[in-house]
């Protein structure tokens, strides 16, 4: 639908995902993608150089995606299109300056990183399901 390229090297694309839903009623949405390459990011990105690229790699894979959906329900026929020009121009007006900075890359591939990481302690700790575990606090005891 849309495409733009940012000051800081990257490509935002705006798709449209509107449908009719019944009669003259329309969902209207758009979805926002920004896919960052780790290609050079770590070299010039104080925020990751405490990282191995592999280490990035392996957990968040070769491409970051950041991805937004706005969207409104039950829009009349006759106001949909007005209505996606307004919900794209408020996305670009609200957000296109924190997008186009130069941090932003390495700070979100830094957040989807930790947030990775996290899952992964998660995960490692989560025992439900486990032969030994106890479940719903029972531990077998008849007392």
């Amino acid at each position: 639908m849309k495409t733009m390229y940012l000051n800081n090297g990257l490509k935002l694309e705006i798709y449209d995902i509107s449908r009719k839903l019944a009669g003259d009623r329309w969902y209207v949405g758009m979805i926002v993608r920004i896919d960052i390459p780790l290609t050079n990011l770590r070299s010039t990105n104080q925020l990751l150089s405490n990282y191995s690229v592999e280490e990035i790699r392996d957990a968040v894979g070769e491409i970051v995606r950041f991805q937004e959906k706005r969207e409104r329900h039950y829009i009349d026929e006759r106001e949909k299109d007005a209505m996606l020009l307004d919900m794209m121009d408020s996305f670009v007006k609200t957000t296109l300056s924190y997008l186009s900075h130069a941090d932003f890359p390495g700070k979100y591939v830094l957040k989807e990183f930790k947030e990775h990481q996290k899952q992964q302690a998660w995960r490692q700790n989560d025992h439900r399901g486990d032969e030994n575990s106890e479940t719903c606090g029972n531990s077998g005891d008849s007392t």
